[in-house]
């Protein structure tokens, strides 16, 4: 697993006072078999642990490729791979509470909707480090806010899909000229997405239409692959041929929808075509979240766990890729291929300027 490193800049060194972890009770923790650091007589220091999202281990996206950063810390560390599952938004305080009385440290918050609960709690545990994925906390000298240039990643799969629909290919053709966006809950976070995309679109198709719909508007929007279905089936009864994700777990619902229609689907935060092969997944716009985790974890280790910073990170950072076309590579044409690397030279070089709200 690639490791970027996101915080060699760093130089802020703080006083970390480390308890020992005696383990996590309560529901959704861990797994069968694993090492979680807890238990009777408690574990090592600096074991570190995450509170997941909804949707979950195991949803092929935003949550799974957190606790690949995790397991890979523990794998050079011996950090644990202790998480907690967030079945509602009103399970935040209470599991972020649980991990950092148990001693877990740092703790992670592993999502946007988060925020209100990171900046409850960070407070009352003073010696205990949290970071926060795809947010701010300010103002908390123990809280590293790690955000990420999702409209890049977003245009990124605007290329692709805006110069993939106007081929003819086992799951294209030139005659409809239309693309689609599945969202998750409608918010700004994701829409910076979208208006990456639609920009990305716009660039190599001026003539393409985007049909963009969100699969709602609270958090288990997030976590409704039968929604996600329905939506990518609308949108490819409306022509799209190539339709892009935003929604967590809900895009397992894409995926069976271009699957059964003969579409491209293009994944996000993972290489999504590796956890879901059978599907006609024709690249991912893969966010360095397990990085991230990692990198902050190998911070801490070293004494230098960046509190009260804000790294915010895209292409020329390291924070995003384009995975691989792999199966579908010989459909995609060169000129595609040109295009996705111009994009990317030029936004690294600031010479593309990427919106991040939707027109």
């Amino acid at each position: 697993m690639r490791r970027l490193r996101l915080f060699a800049a760093l130089v802020a060194a703080l006083t970390i006072s480390l308890a020992v972890a005696v383990g996590c009770g309560g529901g959704g923790g861990g797994g069968e078999g694993e090492d979680t650091g807890g238990g009777e007589g408690g574990g090592a220091e600096q074991e570190a642990a995450l509170v997941l999202d909804v949707g979950g281990l195991g949803d092929q996206s935003f949550n799974d490729s957190a606790f690949a950063g995790l397991e890979e810390a523990d794998a050079e560390f011996s950090t644990g791979t202790e998480y907690l599952e967030s079945s509602a938004p009103t399970d935040y305080v209470n599991n972020l509470t649980q991990l950092a009385e148990s001693g877990y440290n740092p703790v992670f918050a592993i999502g946007f909707l988060m925020t209100d609960a990171v900046t409850e709690v960070a407070p009352q545990f003073p010696d205990t480090n949290f970071a926060i994925v795809d947010s701010v906390v300010p103002d908390t000298e123990n809280v590293a806010s790690l955000t990420f240039r999702d409209e890049e990643g977003g245009y990124l799969a605007g290329v692709v899909a805006g110069g993939m629909t106007q081929e003819d290919t086992e799951f294209t053709t030139s005659d409809e000229q239309v693309v689609g966006f599945l969202g998750g809950q409608e918010s700004d976070l994701i829409g910076t997405f979208q208006a990456g995309y639609e920009a990305g679109v716009e660039s190599v198709c001026p003539d393409c239409e985007v049909i963009v719909q969100y699969a709602g508007t609270t958090p288990e929007a997030f976590n409704d692959p039968a929604r996600g279905n329905e939506i990518s089936l609308q949108q490819i009864n409306d022509g799209a041929d190539v339709i892009y994700h935003a929604s967590g777990a809900t895009g397992a619902g894409l995926f069976e929808a271009a699957s059964g229609e003969g579409v491209f689907a293009i994944g996000t935060d993972s290489d999504q075509a590796a956890s879901a092969p059978d599907a006609p997944i024709l690249t991912s716009a893969i966010k360095g979240v397990d990085s991230g985790v990692f990198q902050t974890i190998e911070a801490q280790q070293n004494g230098e766990f960046p509190g009260g910073e804000v790294q915010d990170l895209g292409l020329a950072e390291g924070g995003y890729e384009l995975a691989p076309f792999g199966d579908y590579d010989d459909q995609v044409p060169q000129e595609v291929k040109d295009q996705v690397e111009e994009a990317t030279q030029g936004i690294i070089d600031g010479d593309i300027e990427v919106p991040d709200t939707p027109q």
